[in-house]
C-alpha cells in the first residue's frame, strides 16, 4: 500500500473524517485474529471498515506503518506500570512480569508476536512509560545504561519465545522441545533473574571490599 494522491469527491472526504487511527488500529487487530498477519491487506481492512482503500491513505502511507503502529498498541497494553515504589518493592518480580506480560500479550492475537518484533512506532505516552520503567529499574543498582539493555534483551527474549511458540504450534513434541512454552520461558526468565542478582550481588561484594580498604 503506497500513499496516492488525496482523493477527491465528498464520500472519500465524509469517509476521512470518520475515521482516525485508533479505530484502524482496533480494527486492524481484530481482523489479524481472523486472518493472521500475512491475509492482513489494506484491501480487506477497507472491506471491514465499511471504506474505500484509498481512505486509508489518509492516515497510514503502507502496510509497514500500520503493523508498527499496532506494535506500539500492543506494547502499551503490556506496559509495566512505572515508578512503582514501597518498601515491598521487589524488582526483580517486577521486571520478571513486565516480560511475561509481553510474551502473553504477543500469544494473545493471531501472529501477535511477528507484529510485536517490528519496530513500533513511540508515541510520546510510550516513550514516557518507558523512560519511567527505566528509573524504576535503576533502583536495583543498574546504570541507567545497564537498565536500558536489561529491557531490551528481556523484550527480545520475550517476543522471541512468542515467536517460536506461534510458530512451532502442535510440533513441539516432534522437534524436541519439553515442557509447555510457558515452562520452557519461565525457565530462561528465572535464569536471566538469578544472573542479574549475581551480577548485583558481586559488584555489591566489590563495592564493600573498597569502601573496607579504603577505612
Amino acid at each position: 500500500m503506497k500513499r496516492s494522491a488525496a482523493p477527491a469527491g465528498g464520500d472519500e472526504v465524509r469517509e476521512k473524517g470518520a475515521l482516525d487511527r485508533a479505530t484502524i488500529v482496533k480494527t486492524a487487530l481484530r481482523l489479524l485474529d481472523e486472518v493472521g498477519i500475512d491475509g492482513l491487506s489494506t484491501r480487506r481492512l477497507a472491506a471491514e471498515l465499511g471504506i474505500k482503500s484509498a481512505s486509508l491513505y489518509w492516515h497510514f502511507k503502507d502496510k509497514n506503518e500500520l503493523l508498527n503502529e499496532m506494535s506500539g498498541v500492543m506494547f502499551n497494553e503490556a506496559l509495566n506500570p512505572p515508578n512503582v515504589s514501597g518498601p515491598d518493592f521487589d524488582w526483580a518480580e517486577w521486571l520478571a512480569e513486565g516480560a511475561r506480560a509481553i510474551r502473553r500479550t504477543a500469544i494473545s492475537r493471531r501472529d501477535g508476536a511477528q507484529v510485536m518484533a517490528r519496530p513500533r512506532s513511540r508515541g510520546s505516552q510510550g516513550k514516557i512509560a518507558f523512560e519511567d520503567n527505566v528509573k524504576t529499574l535503576m533502583r536495583s543498582g543498574l546504570a541507567d545504561m545497564e537498565a536500558r539493555l536489561t529491557m531490551q534483551t528481556l523484550r527480545r527474549y520475550a517476543i522471541g519465545a512468542a515467536m517460536q511458540e506461534q510458530s512451532n504450534k502442535g510440533l513441539a513434541a516432534a522437534i524436541g522441545i519439553v515442557g509447555t512454552g510457558e515452562e520452557g520461558f519461565e525457565y530462561g526468565l528465572q535464569v536471566f533473574i538469578d544472573g542479574l542478582k549475581g551480577r548485583l550481588a558481586e559488584r555489591a561484594k566489590v563495592a564493600k571490599t573498597v569502601r573496607r580498604a579504603r577505612s
